[in-house]
C-alpha cells in the first residue's frame, strides 16, 4: 500500500468528517502524524481542489468537489438505482421515513432517506452509519447470513451504545427475522422510534434493506401490519424489477 496516498486519505476523510473548518495542528494531532507531513498533504488536496483554506484564518475544510464524486458514486449504485422509484412509492403510502441502506462491514451506511412530512430529529442522514446489530435494517440484512455471529461480536465490541447488547438473543431473534422476512427496531439506535426493514433480494448475501420508521407512538398495531406488508411489497418488486442485486 502506497503510504502516501493512504496519508493524503486519511487526511481529506478527517476534513470531510469534523463539524467545520480543522486547524493544521488538531489534524496532525487527531491522525497521529507530524505537522509537515499533514501540511504537504493539505497543499496537496488545495491545489487538486479537494480543500481549501479558510479565508482570513489558518485553517482548512473540504470542497464541495468530494460532493460532486459522491453523487455520481451514489446514482450509479445499483441497489440505489433499483429502489428509487419504490422509496418513493413507499413514502407516499406510509406518510413515514424511508431509508435506503447496504451492509458495508458491520455497519449499515445509509444511502438515502426520504422524511416524513411530521419528521422528528434523526441520528442518521444519508452518507451515515450505525452498527447493524441496533437497526432494523441491519438485522434484517444480518438474517441472510449464513453466520451472523462474528458480526454482532464485532459489533458489540467495537460500538460504545452496543456493548449491552446479548448476543445470544440477537442470534435467536435473527432465527424470527428469517422465517418472517423482516425486522422491527424499537428505541435501539435512535430512541423514541420504530424501524420496520425488510432486505432487497440479493444474489450472493445481502445487499441492500429498505426502512420505514416513525415515532413510537404514532406507529399504531394497525399502521405497523400496514408498513410491514408494504415494505415487504416493495422489496419483492424491486427483486422482480431488477433481479438479485
Amino acid at each position: 500500500m502506497d503510504t502516501t496516498v493512504a496519508k493524503g486519505l486519511a487526511v481529506l476523510e478527517a476534513l470531510a468528517r469534523a463539524d467545520g473548518p480543522v486547524r493544521l495542528a488538531d489534524l496532525a494531532q487527531q491522525l497521529g502524524l507530524q505537522k509537515s507531513n499533514v501540511h504537504r498533504l493539505l497543499q496537496t488536496l488545495v491545489a487538486l481542489g479537494f480543500a481549501a483554506q479558510e479565508p482570513g484564518t489558518s485553517r482548512y475544510l473540504p470542497t464541495l468537489k468530494l460532493w460532486e464524486l459522491g453523487v455520481g458514486v451514489l446514482q450509479a449504485h445499483p441497489a440505489r438505482r433499483a429502489a428509487a422509484p419504490f422509496l418513493q412509492e413507499l413514502h407516499r403510502a406510509t406518510a413515514e421515513t424511508v431509508s435506503l441502506t447496504v451492509l458495508d462491514g458491520d455497519e449499515v451506511l445509509y444511502l438515502e432517506k426520504l422524511l416524513s412530512p411530521r419528521p422528528l430529529r434523526f441520528s442518521t442522514r444519508p452518507g451515515s452509519r450505525a452498527p447493524a446489530a441496533m437497526t432494523a435494517s441491519g438485522k434484517a440484512m444480518l438474517a441472510q447470513l449464513d453466520d451472523p455471529r462474528p458480526m454482532l461480536e464485532r459489533s458489540t465490541a467495537k460500538w460504545s451504545q452496543a456493548r449491552d447488547l446479548d448476543v445470544e438473543a440477537l442470534l435467536a431473534e435473527l432465527e424470527q427475522v428469517r422465517r418472517e422476512g423482516y425486522a422491527v427496531s424499537e428505541g435501539g439506535w435512535t430512541p423514541g422510534l420504530v424501524g420496520i426493514a425488510a432486505a432487497i433480494p440479493a444474489g450472493e448475501g445481502p445487499q441492500a434493506a429498505i426502512t420505514v420508521s416513525g415515532p413510537i407512538e404514532r406507529i399504531s398495531e394497525a399502521k405497523r401490519e400496514q408498513i410491514v406488508e408494504a415494505v415487504l411489497n416493495a422489496c419483492a418488486r424491486i427483486g422482480e424489477a431488477s433481479g438479485p442485486l
